[in-house]
């Protein structure tokens, strides 16, 4: 249930933002569709460049060490858009997003799929619907919000996952390498 709960809010959390992302940017900065696309173009690059990374930097300290990092990273991504940024950094923003992202669903994969013991198949299937009710509802919810304003749609997604960032150091404790290597002796 706890792994579940955290692929569907993030989930939501990443969804209402990105979906919602290209209309920040043409109402902040006057984006047309081209701008919109380019700035939105860093959003697949972390995956690309970083995941081999992700993996081996788990396998090596454990989930419990990265994925709070992603979920504070997006937290730090979703933030970003609460200040006076320069459009420059419009896509250096969307990376962080991503990175945050990448950093987290994967991992959530492999302990849901670890979870599912002679049936990860429909371990899989639970938690690719957690993930995709969670987009739906997400980009419904942040849309809701948006009604007053994107500082308070943005302050309420940021306020949400800096919370699940912050239980995820004691709720995910246990999600260490194999051997136990990846924290001190006793935190297992």
């Amino acid at each position: 249930r706890r792994t579940y709960g955290y692929v569907f809010v993030n989930s939501m959390f990443h969804s209402g933002v990105f979906t919602w992302l290209g209309v920040y940017l043409e109402r902040r900065y006057g984006l047309g569709p081209v701008g919109i696309g380019l700035a939105l173009l860093g959003y697949g690059v972390p995956g690309f460049l970083f995941g081999p990374l992700i993996g081996r930097a788990a396998d090596k300290w454990g989930r419990a060490r990265l994925l709070p990092i992603g979920l504070g990273l997006s937290t730090l991504g979703a933030a970003a858009l609460l200040l006076d940024f320069p459009l420059i950094l419009a896509p250096a923003v969307a990376m962080l997003l991503s990175l945050g992202y990448d950093t987290t669903q994967p991992l959530f994969a492999g302990i849901v799929t670890s979870l599912g013991g002679k049936r990860p198949g429909q371990a899989m299937g639970l938690n690719v619907f957690s993930l995709f009710v969670g987009f739906g509802l997400g980009s419904l919810i942040f849309g809701e919000v948006l009604r007053f304003g994107f500082r308070a749609a943005l302050g309420m997604f940021v306020a949400v996952e800096l919370t699940i960032a912050l239980c995820s150091l004691w709720l995910f404790r246990s999600e260490v390498p194999s051997g136990g290597k990846g924290l001190p002796s006793g935190t297992r």
